[in-house]
């Protein structure tokens, strides 16, 4: 069984280092939780902002839509396409990601659409935490899975796969009544009640990725694109916190998807984990993702691979596995049903 303390290496390290600007501010513990795009700041007037205003958060900003360029498109063979098509690569290029990291302005946006008004408004620096208990004292869900990490009784003795599942349920209400929310990594879930070993009410972290107006998005593909992050991501951490236990991650993630329950929005996932997505360099070695051999886009795999690397884990074999088991749990649902 494949042990490890750390799966991320040198290059997400440093990528890390820098544009993980800042810590979610829970003020029970130390948390693992890092901030993207901004600072967490206390103005003068007590208000918690998250402040997107630095230099860092503008290139992060910038790389961050650059390289999910190509990750959420998957063209087969990139090189082929540039060869023969070369005025459809600038089309495919120029309307930029199918999401990406908003101004403040569309992040409210968001942040309306999805009902959050109670918990974040826009402030002239960013954003607003209105909810400072979610702020300072709710537990996060990664937190939840690195608890053996972090010296604290109040994030220890919750059950990870409860709170999958009541993470799961939680999203599948947010995407019946407002659709997909643009990014659902394990970190955007934060528990504001979490007392007596018990997890409740989850919400979400500010919804700073946001859908591109100018591309063509179904509400079917929003929602899937959630949720595979949201399985990926999870797979990864249950990896780490089980030190490799393939049959616990492929309970998280079933859990995760028998929990979500729309097969349709699966059967998507689904689809998309044999094209390639979440684009990664183990796709190269997994027997659920079909590229073509011998193309371009096969043989630099690594270079489109970066935005991944940051933000979910950067280790092939693992990356190899998290493919294979989340195309395995997928099969075994949509049949089943």
């Amino acid at each position: 069984m494949f042990k490890f303390e750390n799966p991320l290496n040198t290059v997400r390290d440093k990528i890390n280092s820098v544009m993980n600007e800042d810590r979610y501010p829970n003020q029970d513990y130390e948390s693992t939780q890092g901030v993207y795009g901004g600072k967490i700041k206390t103005e003068a007037d007590g208000k918690i902002v998250w402040d997107n205003r630095g230099l860092v958060s503008k290139i992060d900003k910038w790389g961050d839509a650059i390289l999910r360029t190509y990750d959420e498109h998957v063209v087969k063979d990139l090189g082929e396409m540039i060869r023969r098509h070369p005025k459809l690569f600038f089309q495919f290029i120029a309307p930029g990601p199918k999401r990406y990291r908003g101004s403040k302005e569309e992040i409210f946006e968001n942040i309306q659409r999805l009902g959050l008004e109670n918990t974040y408004d826009i402030h002239e620096h960013g954003i607003e935490i209105k909810d400072r208990d979610l702020a300072l004292h709710g537990v996060p869900m990664q937190d939840i899975f690195r608890s053996d990490l972090i010296d604290s009784e109040k994030v220890k003795g919750f059950d990870r796969f409860e709170a999958i599942e009541t993470a799961s349920k939680f999203i599948k209400e947010v995407h019946n009544n407002v659709g997909g929310v643009g990014e659902l990594n394990i970190f955007h879930i934060i528990f504001k009640n979490n007392e007596d070993g018990k997890l409740g009410e989850p919400n979400l972290s500010i919804p700073d990725i946001v859908f591109n107006k100018d591309k063509n998005i179904s509400e079917k593909e929003k929602k899937a694109t959630d949720i595979l992050d949201f399985i990926t991501t999870i797979g990864a951490e249950e990896f780490r916190a089980s030190e490799g236990d393939l049959m616990s991650v492929k309970k998280a993630m079933k859990i995760a998807l028998e929990n979500y329950g729309d097969l349709e929005v699966v059967s998507l996932v689904k689809s998309y984990i044999k094209r390639g997505r979440l684009t990664m360099l183990g796709d190269k070695d997994s027997s659920a993702v079909n590229l073509p051999a011998e193309t371009f886009t096969t043989k630099h795999r690594g270079l489109f691979t970066k935005h991944n690397e940051a933000r979910i884990v950067n280790n092939r074999g693992i990356e190899t596995s998290l493919k294979d088991i989340g195309l395995e749990v997928c099969e075994e649902l949509t049949t089943k049903y």
